[in-house]
């Protein structure tokens, strides 16, 4: 008994001998002897003490590796959560890593596709939260893939996922003006603001024209198929003239839409419609005159 209990002191101070002789004793060196073994729990505490060190603070490794820990640890036990504080902060160790490395570039590349790899989980995870009760988290992180992408490729044209990104969000936003419930002004402000953001990206985008046309046009239709007709005759002017400002500021982007050849039946029910708002009774016809023509073929 004797025996095996020296046997088990010998050994115990051999491995903390061999330890000593070939890992430093500074906190990043424990980390990485402990993310080696792939001990994420004693890599996270001591990579983060290292973090806290003046020693390290201007060190590329460290940020390097810290980035590195916590994307390991985002893989292990945060992937399906998608608010991930590893995430985060594996993004903020690498931001902070790439300009101290600017000169030697020793982890730039790797630090790159780290980076792009927790990009696109963040733009996976924003595309899955694009429903009523999470599209407020499906924003943030959309927003968060687009600084990461620009941390790794600084001149990179991410407005063709933007254009895209925001038109699935409008579109999911708007599915309540498609049902009789519709959608309270907050909700139709949102959508129309979202629309104009997609056209000052893209000015040609058919469907943002059209749909911010068709937002403008309902709105004007509900306050006149709501009107109390007994009001005032100075009450009921005021309204038919907010009405006709509302009809103008959708028609442009009708008339975009049509000549943009999109969805040519609905488009030419759109114009004839608000020009029948607008009291212009001659290109209503002729709108309506066009879309008998069509549907003729």
């Amino acid at each position: 008994m004797t025996k095996r209990l020296y046997i088990l002191l010998f050994v115990s101070f051999l491995t903390s001998a061999v330890f000593g002789q070939f890992v430093g004793r500074d906190h990043l060196s424990v980390s990485l002897f402990y993310m080696q073994k792939e001990e994420l729990d004693s890599a996270q505490k001591y990579i983060d003490l290292a973090a806290n060190e003046e020693e390290f603070k201007g060190s590329a490794k460290m940020w390097y590796y810290r980035g590195f820990i916590y994307k390991d640890i985002y893989k292990v036990k945060e992937k399906d959560d998608k608010q991930s504080p590893a995430r985060l902060e594996a993004i903020e160790a690498f931001r902070i890593m790439l300009p101290l490395d600017a000169e030697k570039s020793e982890f730039t590349e790797s630090a790159g596709k780290i980076l792009k790899y927790l990009a696109s989980t963040m733009y996976n995870d924003a595309v899955r939260s694009l429903n009523p009760e999470h599209y407020k988290l499906a924003i943030s992180n959309f927003d968060q893939y687009k600084s990461t992408m620009l941390m790794v490729e600084p001149g990179m044209d991410v407005k063709t996922q933007d254009v895209k990104f925001k038109l699935a969000l409008a579109s999911m936003l708007n599915r309540p003006a498609e049902t009789e419930a519709g959608m309270d002004s907050a909700q139709t402000y949102q959508v129309k603001k979202l629309y104009l953001e997609i056209l000052e990206l893209d000015p040609d985008n058919p469907g943002a024209n059209y749909n911010l046309a068709t937002l403008y046009y309902n709105e004007a239709a509900d306050i006149i198929n709501h009107m109390d007709y007994d009001m005032d005759i100075q009450k009921l002017n005021e309204v038919q003239d907010y009405c006709i400002e509302i009809f103008l500021k959708g028609l442009p982007y009708m008339k975009k839409a049509y000549e943009l050849n999109y969805k040519r039946k609905e488009t030419l029910i759109g114009l004839s419609n608000i020009y029948y708002g607008l009291n212009d009774i001659e290109k209503s016809e002729q709108y309506k005159k066009e879309l008998e023509e069509l549907e003729k073929e």
